[in-house]
């Protein structure tokens, strides 16, 4: 049992520590996603928590510092059962992270989560693809993925949906060094929808 002065300054430190455990645990944006297989009624479906990882130093005898990454955060008890590493690994190539790009531009309106009120980004898409995305600033020079919804005319995936469903809090988010995945994506998939259906190509 702790005791005196400085037994009292230590329970009053583990109860802080305590307090703000929830809230560092609730860093980060968190997402619904969606995915219909050709064929299949209904969705796989998973809900997910992006998370901000630090960079590592590198070995160079200048140990310039790299930019962070990211780590996806499953809900387990949201979704549909055994398919959020699938679904993971698909959100994991959709997401951006990252500042302004040539592709993207800045829009005259905002959208709100609870009390906060973000500045709206569109972003180019391929005339090829049957897909639109919307982009919000949730820090200043800080683009992240909203809205992505895509259908496709070949390959076993016929739709996909991903929406930004909270910003639980983006102080530790800054650009990740593959934030900008989604515009190779997207550039997959253009250049897969050009090609002949009867190739036999499948949509990655």
């Amino acid at each position: 049992m702790l005791e005196g002065e400085d037994g009292g300054s230590l329970i009053r430190l583990a109860l802080l520590l305590a307090l703000s455990l929830p809230a560092a645990a609730q860093e980060g944006l968190r997402y619904r996603m969606q995915m219909w297989l050709r064929g299949e009624a209904a969705p796989l479906e998973t809900r997910f928590r992006l998370v901000a990882t630090e960079g590592t130093t590198s070995h160079n005898r200048v140990k310039k510092p790299r930019m962070g990454g990211w780590r996806l955060e499953a809900d387990r008890s949201q979704g549909t059962p055994y398919s959020q590493a699938l679904l993971l690994g698909r959100a994991e190539r959709l997401l951006y992270l990252a500042g302004p790009s040539p592709q993207t531009h800045a829009e005259p309106i905002a959208l709100r989560f609870g009390a906060r009120s973000v500045p709206v980004w569109s972003l180019e898409m391929p005339k090829e693809l049957h897909a639109s995305t919307v982009l919000v600033e949730v820090a200043p020079g800080l683009l992240a993925l909203c809205d992505l919804s895509a259908r496709f005319e070949q390959g076993d995936l016929a739709r996909i949906e991903l929406h930004l469903e909270s910003l639980d809090g983006t102080g530790s988010l800054a650009p990740a060094e593959a934030g900008t995945v989604l515009l190779s994506t997207l550039r997959s998939w253009a250049q897969e929808a050009r090609q002949d259906p009867e190739d036999g190509s499948t949509v990655r």
